[in-house]
């Protein structure tokens, strides 16, 4: 074999060799991301089912409607990133009144770190809550849970999506959203004697005499990026996925 015959060999292996380590490496990251694409499904399907199921089982009545979003405020930005369900162990111990704070089940972001989405319980609280339409009393007393040292959590996912809001402050990417109906005003109005009874929009027409069926319907929305391997190593790691959820309980609105 000449030189110049071994030259050219050389050559055709470093290329074919290039060219096995640019597949090869793009079918690692493939399999990386399936990887924590799977992981990522897994953590969101676990929480969605989680908050769901309490939701259904809630307590609720006229004053309190089984499940609250509660939303902080960062200059002119909104962030529902709170869910509170009215879900006690046991019998209720006001099930006419508002909730007590240990009956409380909360799903938030962990404020001491946000890429982690917690489910908190305070069973040593055993203090009436705000009233529901009271957002700021709502904002304190949360915030007043998340540092409480006595309260329980339970880590539902550790791949929440991070991301920096105007004040330089970091936020786990979640999002809930609640709607009844009735709603709060028109329920209200019925209260003042605005709205007759027959014209509240009952859920499906569903109302009689002396109850009408009341629907909350409350809407998830969790980010969350693919497992640490991916995380670690993929140029597309910042790319999260969005998981959506949906959850509905009914209860009955008495007459009054």
């Amino acid at each position: 074999m000449t030189l110049l015959e071994l030259m050219i060999a050389m050559t055709v292996i470093v290329l074919v060799m290039g060219t096995l380590g640019g597949v090869a490496r793009t079918v690692q990251q493939g399999y990386e991301y399936s990887e924590g694409y799977g992981s990522a499904t897994q953590h969101a399907r676990i929480a969605l089912e989680r908050i769901a199921e309490n939701v259904r089982q809630a307590t609720a009545n006229d004053l309190f409607p089984g499940c609250l979003v509660v939303a902080e405020y960062e200059n002119s930005c909104r962030f529902p990133d709170t869910l509170v369900v009215w879900r006690p162990g046991g019998t209720p111990v006001d099930a006419a009144g508002l909730p007590r704070f240990n009956e409380l089940i909360v799903y938030c972001p962990d404020p001491d770190a946000p890429n982690q989405f917690v489910e908190l319980t305070a069973p040593t609280n055993a203090a009436t809550v705000p009233a529901a339409d009271d957002q700021a009393g709502w904002r304190a007393a949360i915030e007043a849970l998340k540092q409480n040292a006595d309260a329980e959590k339970i880590v539902l996912t550790d791949q929440l999506r991070t991301c920096s809001t105007s004040e330089g402050e970091l936020r786990g990417a979640a999002r809930f959203e609640t709607r009844l109906r009735p709603a709060a005003s028109d329920w209200a109005e019925y209260k003042a004697g605005s709205t007759d009874w027959s014209d509240l929009p009952w859920v499906q027409g569903i109302y009689g005499t002396g109850a009408g069926l009341r629907q909350v319907w409350v809407r998830i929305e969790l980010q969350l990026v693919p497992g640490r391997r991916w995380t670690a190593s993929g140029a597309d790691a910042a790319d999260a996925v969005p998981f959506l959820g949906s959850a509905t309980l009914y209860y009955q609105l008495t007459r009054e």
